[in-house]
């Protein structure tokens, strides 16, 4: 069962990282984060993704709540409605259409996840450099990072053309990598 209520710190990284490839942490040493480094377009700095619970805000800046459900969890069905992303390992076509207040459907999928987006267009994120994309705690937080960009009316087409992170944020200096992704975007079949 995921949290519900999800608190994405999503914010411009000024300040260098160090980023490290070791084994990962413990779940309360770190948490799930992506890492944004644009090729072209806005934005123009790297921009980082923090997933927190609302208990743990860390003093991390520009954060936003939202609601993330897993759908073929029965525990979670009366969040459905209320839900901004739902996690499924079925199809996102309809899902979308059957919780009209959903922004982002992603579908569990071998080496990455489908994302479905509330006004059409598909997303495709596949594991790069050993990730596995499809595995928790990956699906949410790429569910809550598409969330995060389009609600800070960032272009779809710059997250094609940057290099995409995931791995763990600790202490507000040290990035845990756990791999790369590519995002590809697609209109929606009709």
């Amino acid at each position: 069962m995921l949290d519900k209520l999800v608190v994405a710190h999503f914010f411009g990284q000024r300040q260098p990282l160090a980023l490290d490839r070791t084994p990962p942490l413990a779940p309360r040493a770190a948490v799930p984060a992506v890492l944004v480094i644009p090729r072209e377009g806005p934005p123009l700095e790297p921009h980082l993704m923090v997933v927190t619970g609302p208990s743990a805000a860390q003093g991390l800046p520009s954060a936003d709540a939202h609601i993330v459900v897993d759908s073929d969890d029965a525990r979670d069905q009366r969040w459905q409605e209320l839900a901004d992303v739902l996690i499924t390992r079925h199809e996102v076509a309809g899902l979308l259409d059957r919780h009209v207040g959903c922004a982002v459907a992603v579908a569990r999928q071998p080496g990455g996840c489908l994302v479905g987006l509330r006004h059409g267009p598909l997303a495709q994120i596949t594991g790069l450099a050993g990730l596995l994309a499809g595995a928790d705690p990956w699906p949410a937080t790429f569910g809550s990072l598409l969330y995060c960009w389009l609600s800070a009316r960032l272009p779809l087409y710059g997250l094609t053309t940057a290099t995409v992170i995931a791995g763990h944020y600790r202490d507000g200096r040290h990035f845990e990598v756990a791999g790369r992704v590519r995002i590809t975007v697609s209109e929606a079949a009709a």
